[in-house]
């Protein structure tokens, strides 16, 4: 039996996954590769589609929902689900997936290598006056789900002074190593800040933002909007503040944040590897493959 597969926006998969999600279409299947101009560009792509593949990116909402009603399945290929009305997939009795444990200590990788050039001075910017180690430093990290705790791994093995928040306590973290602190004590005391709650959940505004000591360093691994932009507009430009993110954060913050002096914004998603995008395809395509059996038995 052959489905009716529509790709929204660019999935990340590798060519073999590609293969194995063609050879169960029924009509060829465009992976695309920019990502929708509005929400009717959305709906567009997806046509007829049963099955929609997308990032953690697109927006799902009532009114894409409405417009599509002959969906009834949407892999997101990814983590995130913030992006999706996950209230009305549900009343539509819609099967919905993601993919999880796939990326994030790769992501920590490179969050890490960005802040090591950043710290001894490789490449555009430099922290201080002189090249400094990772090890001593004081990191505080907002969020200890499974992203935060790929990066608290390493802050731990690179022997940093590691501090976390989280709304609940992560006593075998604690054993580890890492130091509980509420919000406003690890932003005191944090030299540099990494923000790895979920999507778009806004946890920095203007008082946050004031009580991160001048000359510091906050990075952004969650995806979405995460902190006030203004007051951040504010804080960068405060002589020795530096700011890392990775095109995770999304296109919008891109825009905004990227040509700003002493921001580090690569147009590279911190998660993505030849290998991430192998176990990616290959979850993407267990989901599909479970989803055909349920129908097979229907």
């Amino acid at each position: 039996m052959r489905y009716s597969i529509a790709v929204l926006d660019n999935i990340s998969l590798l060519e073999k996954a590609e293969e194995n999600i063609q050879s169960v279409s029924n009509s060829d299947i465009v992976f695309a590769q920019e990502e929708p101009a509005n929400e009717e560009d959305l709906i567009k792509r997806t046509g007829k589609a049963e099955i929609v593949l997308i990032s953690p990116r697109v927006k799902i909402t009532k009114r894409y929902i409405d417009h599509c009603p002959s969906v009834k399945y949407i892999g997101v290929c990814g983590t995130s689900l913030e992006n999706v009305d996950r209230s009305e997939i549900t009343k539509r009795a819609i099967v919905l997936t993601n993919v999880k444990d796939y990326g994030d200590d790769p992501a920590a990788e490179f969050i890490f290598m960005q802040l090591a050039m950043l710290l001894r001075g490789i490449g555009k910017y430099q922290w201080k006056d002189e090249p400094h180690e990772l090890m001593g430093r004081t990191f505080g990290i907002i969020g200890l789900g499974a992203l935060g705790q790929s990066i608290a791994r390493l802050a731990l093995a690179y022997k940093m002074r590691t501090r976390y928040f989280s709304p609940r306590r992560k006593t075998e973290w604690e054993e580890k190593g890492a130091r509980y602190a509420d919000i406003g004590k690890l932003l005191k005391t944090s030299e540099i800040v990494c923000i790895s709650t979920p999507s778009n959940l806004n946890i920095l505004g203007k008082k946050e933002f004031e009580h991160i000591n001048r000359g510091s360093v906050v990075i952004q691994a969650s995806m979405g909007k995460v902190f006030d932009h203004e007051a951040f507009l504010q804080w960068i430009a405060r002589d020795g503040n530096y700011a890392i993110f990775d095109y995770s954060a999304g296109e919008e913050n891109y825009q905004l944040y990227h040509s700003l002096p002493k921001v580090i914004f690569p147009k590279v998603v911190a998660g993505h590897s030849i290998e991430t995008r192998q176990r990616l395809g290959e979850i993407v395509v267990e989901h599909l493959q479970s989803y055909f059996l349920s129908r097979s038995k229907e």
